[in-house]
């Protein structure tokens, strides 16, 4: 651990501390105009224990996690994904949470024990990679997507594409098999589609061919946030005023859905600052990626960036309508304790990476 007495504090990049901060407070409020007040004291509580982890790694060489902690942190998740196979909860065809006195999500921990495994081995790699290299880090990936498909969490596997993807490419992976990559997922995406179960189905419909789909069956949480979203107008109905999310028309509404509800109560204005926390939040990841001292850093925070982008734009694409439902949520301001803890841990190690980039 290093004292935080033995470091200026302008080391301390605070815009990459507060917006993430910021974002969660905006997801609150969300959460509170629509949610069980369950659902937003859990939300407080996660934020101060996300703010606590923050400070916790930035306080920890990330060097040292990276190298030392990482394969436990990766091995002790892969645990927790198969206890959640044998003794997880199933809520809304997913069974992703496992009950350890609290509810928890280990895919939601999965996604940042995976990136930092990869950058443990892509930091020991010189050179372009390899088709060796590339089969080692895709073997790293396929345990948490075997697993996370078992528990029917199509969503959050899908995420993990978004990881390996940035890492082949800043690793150097020669254009040819990235091209081959890429019309492989493509075959892939074809080929899966008939052996999708009927609701999956159905919600690419909604999104592809919604005349096909009933708008009170599988397209009526699609249709429900478009309306969301286009009722709030410039300066929306105001906090707590809104219809469809707090009445009930937009189900779980401050789960996958907090994007519609944010427009539908602070309308235009209110999208348009969250955007600009998020594009602040993602600038400063960057630019502290590129400040680090060493090959890890920069990978590990990519990571992160590569993660946090899937999210928003996957989110922002159900909630308007352009991309089907996958239960991806919106990173920090979704509801959901395990997502917005994960999140603080990827906050705390960016920050790490900040305090440490005059370190020999």
């Amino acid at each position: 651990m290093v004292e935080l007495r033995h470091r200026n504090l302008r080391d301390v990049d605070w815009l990459l501390f507060l917006t993430p901060i910021a974002l969660t407070v905006l997801g609150c409020i969300g959460i509170h105009s629509t949610a069980p007040n369950q659902e937003f004291k859990k939300q407080l509580v996660a934020l101060g224990i996300g703010i606590a982890v923050a400070i916790a790694v930035m306080l920890t060489d990330y060097r040292k996690i990276v190298m030392n902690i990482a394969p436990f942190l990766y091995a002790g998740t892969m645990v927790l994904l198969v206890c959640v196979l044998f003794f997880g909860k199933e809520v809304n065809h997913n069974k992703a949470w496992l009950n350890v006195g609290v509810s928890i999500q280990p895919s939601e921990f999965a996604k940042i024990a995976t990136i930092l495994m990869l950058t443990r081995f892509m930091s020991q790699v010189r050179g372009p990679l390899k088709l060796k290299d590339i089969i080692l880090m895709t073997a790293i990936v396929i345990p948490p997507i075997i697993l996370i498909q078992m528990e029917h969490d199509t969503g959050t596997m899908l995420t993990f594409g978004s990881i390996i993807a940035v890492f082949y490419i800043l690793g150097g992976m020669r254009k040819l098999l990235l091209i081959a990559a890429a019309l492989a997922v493509v075959a892939g995406l074809i080929a899966v589609y008939p052996h999708l179960k009927e609701y999956q189905r159905q919600r690419v419909m909604a999104v592809w061919e919604p005349e096909r789909v009933d708008p009170k069956g599988y397209a009526y949480q699609t249709i429900q946030s478009v309306v969301a979203v286009g009722s709030g107008g410039t300066l929306g109905k105001g906090i707590g005023n809104g219809t469809q999310g707090k009445l009930g028309f937009l189900p779980y509404a401050w789960t996958d859905f907090i994007g519609a509800v944010i427009a539908e109560e602070m309308g235009f204005v209110g999208i348009m600052l969250m955007m600009v926390l998020y594009l602040a939040f993602i600038w400063r990841l960057i630019h502290v990626a590129l400040g680090s001292r060493d090959r890890a850093g920069a990978l590990m925070i990519m990571g992160l960036v590569s993660l946090i982008g899937f999210h928003i734009l996957c989110n922002l694409g159900m909630v308007v309508g352009l991309m089907p439902i996958m239960g991806i949520p919106l990173p920090l301001m979704s509801s959901g304790g395990t997502s917005v803890i994960s999140m603080f841990i990827g906050v705390g190690l960016a920050l790490s990476v900040r305090f440490r980039r005059f370190v020999n």
